[in-house]
């Protein structure tokens, strides 16, 4: 037998106009249902993974100054400018 990763189905109760669309725009790309669903799945995670990054790095504060700081500072360049 070989080595397979434990597959675990799931049962989606959607609305038969919503399943028809789906599986007609996945016939379209040449894929099954199930690869298409597979897929946007993982687009979706990858999407909420990536902007929960994002708004971990906002929250991070090293190497960042106070708004009062940046001006003070392109206050003190446009000076020297002149």
């Amino acid at each position: 037998m070989p080595d397979t990763a434990k597959k675990t189905r799931y049962f989606l109760d959607i609305e038969p106009e919503l399943r028809n669309r789906v599986k007609a725009f996945a016939a379209l790309k040449g894929k099954t249902m199930k690869d298409w669903l597979t897929e946007a799945i993982i687009a979706k995670l990858e999407d909420e993974i990536d902007a929960s990054d994002g708004l971990a790095s906002l929250a991070d504060a090293e190497g960042t100054m106070s708004l009062e700081a940046y001006f003070e500072s392109r206050q003190g360049e446009s000076k020297q400018a002149e």
